[in-house]
């Protein structure tokens, strides 16, 4: 039996119109990629990010390096989509941080915050969240932290 249309009233068809205008203007206001993140004065957290890949990933926290303790710290959410491959897995190691002076800091675990993003599996439709830790040079300054996998994504925190 084929299936049949459903009727829709006029006040229905105003609401579904509605309710799509609101999304395209919602959507056109709404900063998605890396580049617009440039233009940002001062980033606003939660912030979040879609990989190439499809993978959400928000940064939900930074608590920046002082001088009694040179370690910017990273409380990181990452989701994956349904479409992500079932191989898929969370690699702190993707994540650098680039220095206003020019460099770049590699993630390291051991200076984490607890709990820390660590290396697993995360199939579709499925999430971790932990902090990503990075050592600071003494006189340099954080500027944006980095997720390079298939692309890059980043957020400028300094």
């Amino acid at each position: 039996m084929p299936p049949r249309a459903i009727a829709l009233s006029k006040l229905t068809c105003t609401g579904i119109v509605f309710l799509a205008g609101a999304a395209v203007v919602a959507l056109s206001l709404a900063p998605t990629t890396s580049a617009s993140v440039g233009r940002a004065a001062k980033l606003k957290l939660p912030a979040e990010r879609t990989s190439p890949t499809g993978n959400h990933f928000t940064l939900e926290a930074y608590v920046a390096p002082n001088s009694s303790k040179p370690v910017a710290n990273f409380q990181m959410k990452v989701c994956t989509s349904a479409h992500t491959p079932a191989y898929t897995a969370i690699e702190p190691s993707f994540f650098t941080l680039s220095l206003a002076q020019g460099g770049t800091v590699h993630e390291s675990i051991s200076v984490a915050k607890l709990p820390a993003v660590v290396p697993k599996p995360l199939p579709p439709l499925h999430c971790t969240e932990g902090w990503l830790g990075f050592s600071v040079p003494k006189g340099k300054t954080v500027s944006t932290l980095e997720y390079q996998y298939n692309g890059k994504i980043s957020w400028k925190v300094g």
